[in-house]
């Protein structure tokens, strides 16, 4: 009897994925020399990431000061974001201090192990070769060459993603129950630092359609025991939001259903096109083809797995983008899968070129960030709207010790004030202060810090910053409201940023909500 040749469906079973895989088992251990390599120019590069982090003169941006805040009083969930990276920074702040540089650096870290991590899945999947190049096209991509000077919840989500894709890999080739263990708890492990992870589910789904493996998977228990790990790691900030009225679900959601529904295509594309930023070009250009040719024969079922688990977090979000304002980096976990993917195709294809121009790119980027980082505050481009590039990111410390030296003037042991941003940026660059710092909830974000807000028990008088000018809106609770006037501190060479000063006393009962800012 004649055999049948495998479909491209049943690929991927019968060869293991991989047929590298199987004749390195036939001909002993396969040499080092590509990850020894590889080890030392992601060491080289993380350690000039880290010494770009100490020169940096760019202060915490509000987002970071916030996650570092959150560090100072550990829970099972905050205002905005799962825990996970509050729970780092309170762990590296035991190492290295509280500096900028310190709260910042586990971002290098975790993108070299997050390189690393897709190596292994890259040699799992194809072979060495590719996992040696998807791996460096991971450490220079420019998303991630720009996210490993910040600290941000994509730091570690993206390190749990890659772990979680090997684990996918490993199941695919041979079901064993310590990757079912690994997948179960990168995929808690990443909903711990952004519920973003959840995509890797339709991930596995869309990938069950692509090959039959893929399929099967989901027939074996202990895959099911894995994904119930990942629930129980996840659990506790489940019973958390529950008991503190679902806050960080409810602004989850908020970002995209409380926008105004208002239908836009050109919003849609500004998305899209923002990918091109957030991979590289060559990469998202690379990944468009690769689903476009889907069906095409050009395509090896390990390619289709990748574009599976590419493909469902960008067009949900480009979707998304038609209704509402979407941040680029909300696709960002596509990376692993897209960079793994272009490698492959590019070296099957014999575009080389391709590579090392994706390569050059990262590396020109890189250089160019470590150079601005250091002198962020003389910078001026009066060819650019906004001259300073790095405005968003600049004059915090400025605006944390003028409120704080307004307090010791004005002799008010209590600040507080009304925007969660602001709150972070006087907590971290006024600790240490006698002065006690805390939040007045508004009618937009009445709960961002419920661990320490205004109260009528709160020392008076007490000095009232905020950026809305509307003194009738703090009459109601306090007898004395004493408007102190408007300052501003510098922001960067040519940037103000302003205030609004009251100085408070006879709480009147209670503090209730701030109404929204008529001014």
């Amino acid at each position: 009897m004649a055999s049948t040749a495998p479909s491209a469906d049943d690929q991927l079973h019968d060869r293991q994925p991989n047929a590298s895989i199987a004749s390195r088992r036939e001909a002993g251990p396969a040499p080092f020399s590509s990850l020894a390599l590889l080890a030392v120019l992601l060491v080289g590069l993380t350690i000039t990431r880290l010494v770009g982090l100490r020169f940096s003169v760019v202060d915490l941006f509000y987002d970071e000061a916030q996650y570092w805040m959150w560090g100072q009083d550990l829970a099972f969930g905050y205002y905005s974001k799962p825990p996970l990276l509050a729970w780092l920074l309170a762990a590296t702040r035991q190492v290295c201090g509280d500096a900028e540089w310190c709260i910042r650096a586990p971002a290098p870290l975790f993108h070299c192990a997050t390189s690393l991590a897709v190596y292994f899945t890259a040699r799992v999947l194809y072979d060495e070769r590719t996992g040696f190049w998807a791996s460096l096209l991971t450490a220079l991509t420019t998303g991630i060459t720009f996210s490993s000077r910040i600290i941000s919840t994509d730091v570690p989500l993206l390190f749990f993603w890659t772990m979680a894709l090997l684990a996918y890999a490993y199941l695919l080739v041979a079901p064993r129950k310590r990757w079912a263990v690994v997948l179960g708890l990168s995929i808690g492990l990443g909903l711990l630092s952004k519920y973003a992870m959840i995509y890797f589910i339709p991930g596995m789904l869309l990938a069950a359609l692509a090959n039959r493996r893929a399929r099967e998977i989901f027939r074996e228990p202990h895959v099911w025991a894995g994904l119930l790990v990942g629930t129980i790691v996840v659990l506790p900030n489940i019973i958390w939001n529950i008991g503190n009225s679902f806050m960080t679900f409810r602004h989850t959601g908020d970002l995209v259903l409380g926008e105004e529904f208002r239908p836009s295509i050109g919003r849609m594309l500004e998305f899209f096109g923002a990918q091109f930023g957030v991979f590289g070009p060559i990469v998202f250009g690379v990944m468009i083809f690769a689903t476009v040719k889907w069906r095409s024969r050009e395509l090896i079922t390990q390619d289709r797995l990748m574009i599976a688990f590419f493909i469902v977090p960008v067009v949900l979000i480009t979707l998304i983008a038609i209704g509402v304002h979407a941040y680029p980096n909300w696709a960002s976990v596509s990376a692993t899968s897209g960079l793994i993917l272009t490698a492959a195709l590019l070296l099957r294809i014999g575009r080389r070129g391709l590579l090392y121009g994706s390569l050059a790119l990262g590396i020109v980027l890189q250089t160019a960030l470590l150079a601005m980082d250091s002198m962020a505050t003389r910078i001026a481009l009066p060819f650019l709207k906004t001259p300073n590039p790095y405005n968003r990111t600049l004059g915090w410390r400025a605006y944390a010790e003028r409120v704080g030296q307004l307090a010791e003037e004005t002799g008010t042991p209590t600040i507080a004030n009304d925007y969660r941003g602001d709150i972070a940026a006087l907590r971290y660059y006024w600790r240490g202060r006698p002065q006690n710092i805390l939040s007045w909830g508004t009618s937009d974000s009445p709960q961002f810090d419920v661990v320490h807000p205004l109260t009528p028990q709160a020392t008076e008088p007490i000095l009232f910053v905020t950026s809305c000018p509307d003194r009738d809106r703090v009459q109601p609770f306090y007898g004395s409201v004493e408007y102190l006037g408007q300052f501003t501190t510098p922001v960067g060479t040519t940037g103000r940023r302003g205030f609004f000063a009251y100085k408070l006393s006879q709480n009147r009962g209670e503090v209730g909500i701030l109404p929204e800012c008529r001014w």
